[in-house]
């Protein structure tokens, strides 16, 4: 059994300080040696070579906590079934993969992979793991057995994992030895060195482990050979992650590191004001009055993080496409971008963002036109109809569905608003009853750098998982695998554009922003994130 933490009389102050107020990561230069001169991975993808870090003698003393909120609490911390991006950055710092994105960049650089090299052809990998590589809790050394267990259970149709698409064209993991690997594929994979190996996905389980405890209860009770140990969590308190004496690589700055579930922006900038909290999200409305109090510097990042607002085609309300271009053609989004965000943000039209093969630039952008949204309305035989809007319970989402139920007030639509704390809402929204329960909903996805990400939780076998719309068409399904095993650039933009032509078809979405990732911090310490504005926890350390 896993050992779990006391937590420190000061520890229990803070959560009961941030309870009460409404209202809290720095690590060295990674550890991981830059991936080998001999791999090959495609052009566009940049090795880095690390700089080496000197280490800091130990103070003796309090322990280094980093408090820092999180926006929503953990669901499930298995890269085979993770649901949101709180559970990816918590999985990451406690578990390694063969490479991963380098600090504050899309770089990769080698974890636990000491080399790794693909084929010209694209099909084979072959990797040397690190030896003397540890599994926290004395579960033994890692070896090539938990590589190939890790990524083959992504295919296991027994598992039915989530993000199988993540490693749809693994064949099989080799074992030569120990500590030596090839990874098979029966077609190359344009995905793999952008959204699979560096992230999540490609992290590496302890096999012991996971068949010892099974796959429900590892969910939410991870073990990994990361910088830091997963050691208490207290549902929609905290998650608490503890440094790992036995790490392969440098020391990580922190002792602890205190993740708070924090849903409203404005409560979480509460807590960083109050001191309650070391980093946070804040809104991009308060953006300038963090950058003028000196206590904080601020971290804005572009997203690729995509929201909308979607309807279930197969409910009989919305079976009909004219009621649901009434619903398109009746939001105004630029009033929604300027009273939630201030204008600050960019309007997206298509699936894909800005900046990624597949980027559609001639997308339509629908305005808001009620005389037109009304003969939709009664090309469906209706003059009014009545909807319920299921929304996330924050401030953002609930200035977008305040202006959605005003606007389709006026067409005749009367829209019901649903909030819902962010656990209730992601696993109701989202899910195998989604189909039977859903009419309107709010959405917002996380994304990595490759358009694949984006496309995949929208084919047909995503039905009752994430494929919230309920939407199922063959033919988005076979551009999405043909895209998969394309290696040429020109091609996957052409099949990207026609696929997010289909969804543009069938009426089931209405885009709002791309957003941006606005972060505030006490100026003492210095965080990593991805470019895109993603944590990493497991790289935050001391500012110099």
């Amino acid at each position: 059994m896993k050992k779990r933490m006391v937590w420190s009389l000061l520890s229990a102050l803070i959560i009961v300080s941030f309870l009460v107020g409404c209202g809290g990561q720095a690590t060295p230069e990674p550890a991981e040696e830059s991936v080998a001169e001999a791999t090959e991975v495609p052009e566009d993808e940049t090795i880095a070579e690390e700089e080496e870090v000197e280490e800091e003698p130990e103070e003796a003393g309090e322990p280094k906590i980093l408090t820092a909120r999180i926006y929503g609490d953990i669901q499930n911390l298995d890269p085979a079934f993770r649901i949101s991006e709180n559970d990816g950055v918590v999985a990451n710092a406690v578990m390694n993969g063969l490479v991963r994105y380098c600090p504050n960049s899309y770089d990769l650089c080698n974890q636990l992979a000491e080399e790794i090299e693909q084929s010209d052809d694209g099909l084979e990998i072959r990797f040397k793991l690190r030896e003397g590589v540890m599994w926290h809790e004395g579960y033994g050394e890692l070896t090539t057995e938990d590589v190939k267990y890790s990524y083959e259970r992504f295919i296991d149709p027994d598992l039915d994992a989530d993000y199988a698409d993540d490693w749809g064209t693994l064949d099989y993991v080799e074992i030569v030895d120990k500590y030596n690997g090839i990874i098979h594929l029966k077609e190359p994979y344009a995905p793999l060195w952008n959204s699979t190996m560096p992230v999540v996905s490609g992290n590496i389980l302890c096999k012991e482990y996971v068949e010892e405890i099974g796959v429900e209860a590892f969910a939410t009770d991870i073990i990994g050979t990361g910088a830091y140990m997963f050691t208490e969590w207290k549902p929609q308190e905290m998650v608490v992650l503890t440094k790992n004496p036995d790490y392969w690589g440098d020391e990580p700055y922190y002792d602890e590191i205190h993740l708070i579930p924090i849903e409203d922006d404005k409560a979480g900038e509460v807590a960083l004001e109050s001191g309650d909290l070391d980093f946070g999200l804040i809104s991009l409305q308060s953006m300038e009055r963090f950058e003028g109090n000196s206590d904080f510097e601020v971290l804005s990042r572009p997203s690729l993080r995509y929201y909308w607002v979607g309807m279930n085609i197969t409910h009989p309300k919305l079976q009909d496409e004219n009621v649901r271009k009434a619903i398109i053609h009746g939001i105004d989004v630029p009033s929604i971008l300027m009273a939630a965000y201030q204008g600050k943000v960019q309007r997206t039209c298509a699936l894909i963002p800005p900046g990624l093969t597949g980027y559609w630039e001639d997308a339509p952008c629908y305005e808001r036109d009620v005389e037109k949204a009304k003969e939709y309305l009664a090309a469906a035989g209706l003059e009014s109809l009545d909807l319920r809007l299921d929304l996330q319970d924050t401030s953002e989402e609930r200035i977008w569905a305040e202006i959605v139920q005003q606007n389709l007030a006026e067409v005749g639509i009367n829209v019901e608003l649903n909030p819902m704390d962010s656990s209730t809402y992601w696993t109701t929204t989202f899910g195998e009853d989604a189909c039977e329960t859903n009419e309107l909903a709010t959405g917002s996805y996380s994304m990595q750098p490759d358009p694949a990400w984006a496309t995949m939780w929208f084919t047909c076998d995503q039905v009752g998982k994430w494929n919230a719309f309920c939407w199922c068409s063959e033919e988005y399904d076979e551009l999405h695998r043909e895209a998969l095993v394309t290696l040429d650039p020109e091609k996957r933009q052409e099949l990207y554009v026609e696929m997010q032509q289909l969804w543009d078809e069938a009426a089931h979405s209405l885009w709002l922003t791309n957003g941006a990732r606005v972060y505030g911090y006490a100026n003492d310490i210095e965080p990593a994130t991805t470019p895109n504005g993603k944590p990493q926890f497991e790289f935050f350390k001391a500012a110099e």
